[in-house]
C-alpha cells in the first residue's frame, strides 16, 4: 500500500484546534447581532442563508467521501440518498404529521436500505461501471418520484415545515437574531460530530481495511479481508449520512421536488468532493463551501457587468480542469508519496 501523507487541518493548527476556532467563529456569526443591537444586522442575512447551504452539503459530502473518497469508487448517483432523505422527511411531516426528529432515522433506514441492491450490483464491479450503476439507481428513483401522485409529481410536496426544540421552532430561537441561526448551530454540531466520526473511522481497523481495499482489492482478499461485507458497510454509512443532509434540506426550503434526485445534483456533490479533495474532512467540508460560495459571488458580478451568462459554468468547468492537471487530489486532499 502506498504511503500518504495527512496535512494539517487549516494553518498548521490540530483537529481540535480547528474545532475549537470555528466553534468561536460560529458562535459569533450567530450572536453578534444579538449582543450588538441596531437597526440592522451586522452580518446579512443572505450569508446565513449561505452558510446553511454550505453546511447542509458539507453533510452530504462527508457522506459521499465514504464511497467515493476512502473506498475509492466514483459515484455519481448519490442524490438518491439525498433524495430519500428529504422525501421521506417531507412525506412524514405533511402528510403523516410526523415529528422532524423522528423522520430522521426512518429516513436513514430507507437510505441504508435503498444502498444494498446498488452493493450488490457492484459487487463484481468497480471503476466506470459503478458510476453505470449508481446513475442509473439515481434516475430510477427520480423517474418514480415525477410519476408519483402520493410524493406530488413534479411539484414535489410543499410544505415542510421547521423542526421544533423543546415545543419551539429552530426558527424562533430565543436570543436568536434570524431564523436561520438555529439551523447554523445544529447543523454545525453535525458537521463537527460527522468529522470526528469521520476521524476515528479511518484510523480504526474498519477504516484500514477499506484502505486496503481501495489500493487492491484482490490482496485485501487473500490477506482475509471479508472485501463485500466492508464494500456494503461503506455504502451504507455513506448512503444514511447523505440521507441526513437531504432531510435538512427539506425542513430548510420547506419543500422537496425530484430535481433532490437529479444527476445534476449527484455531479455538484462530486465535484465538491473533487475540488476539497477525497479522503480528507477538511476537503470535503470546505469543497462544499467552495461549490456555494463561488456561484452566488460570481452571480454578483454577472448582475454587476451585465453578462448575458452565468459564469459560474465557465469557472467551474475551468477549476475542474486545473485541479486534474496540477492537483489531481483536490485542494486539501491527501497526496500520494
Amino acid at each position: 500500500m502506498k504511503k500518504t501523507k495527512q496535512t494539517d487541518w487549516l494553518f498548521g493548527m490540530s483537529g481540535r484546534q480547528t474545532f475549537l476556532a470555528s466553534l468561536l467563529f460560529i458562535l459569533v456569526f450567530c450572536f453578534l447581532d444579538t449582543l450588538i443591537p441596531g437597526k440592522h444586522n451586522i452580518v446579512p442575512s443572505f450569508l446565513k442563508y449561505i452558510m446553511v447551504d454550505g453546511l447542509i452539503y458539507a453533510v452530504a459530502s462527508l457522506g459521499l467521501n465514504f464511497y467515493s473518497g476512502y473506498l475509492g469508487e466514483t459515484s455519481l448517483g448519490h442524490a438518491a440518498f439525498y433524495g430519500i432523505g428529504a422525501y421521506m422527511t417531507g412525506y412524514l411531516t405533511v402528510n403523516a404529521g410526523l415529528d422532524f426528529w423522528l423522520t430522521i432515522p426512518l429516513g436513514m433506514l430507507a437510505a441504508a436500505a435503498a444502498a444494498i441492491p446498488v452493493a450488490f450490483a457492484g459487487r463484481r464491479v468497480k471503476g466506470s461501471f459503478m458510476v453505470v450503476i449508481t446513475y442509473a439507481f439515481c434516475e430510477i428513483l427520480r423517474y418514480i418520484v415525477t410519476n408519483s401522485d402520493t410524493l406530488g409529481n413534479t411539484s414535489g410536496i410543499p410544505g415542510v415545515k421547521a423542526p421544533e426544540l423543546f415545543g419551539v421552532r429552530i426558527t424562533k430561537l430565543p436570543l436568536l437574531p434570524t431564523n436561520k441561526d438555529g439551523y447554523i448551530l445544529i447543523l454545525y454540531a453535525l458537521v463537527a460530530f460527522l468529522a470526528f466520526f469521520t476521524t476515528r473511522f479511518v484510523r480504526s481497523r474498519d477504516g484500514f481495511a477499506v484502505a486496503a481495499i481501495r489500493e487492491d482489492e484482490i490482496a485485501a482478499e487473500a490477506m482475509g479481508i471479508n472485501v463485500k461485507f466492508y464494500k456494503l458497510k461503506v455504502i451504507v454509512i455513506s448512503a444514511v449520512i447523505c440521507s441526513i443532509a437531504g432531510a435538512f434540506y427539506a425542513a430548510f426550503s420547506n419543500l422537496v421536488d425530484p430535481t433532490l434526485l437529479s444527476a445534476t445534483l449527484s455531479i455538484n456533490l462530486f465535484t465538491m468532493l473533487v475540488i476539497g479533495g477525497r479522503r480528507s474532512v477538511r476537503g470535503a467540508i470546505l469543497g462544499a463551501f467552495i461549490a456555494v460560495i463561488l456561484p452566488e459571488l460570481l452571480r454578483g458580478v454577472q448582475g454587476l457587468i451585465g453578462l448575458p451568462f452565468d459564469p459560474w459554468y465557465i469557472l467551474y468547468g475551468l477549476m475542474l480542469v486545473i485541479i486534474m492537471r496540477f492537483r489531481p487530489e483536490g485542494l486539501f486532499g491527501v497526496r500520494e508519496t
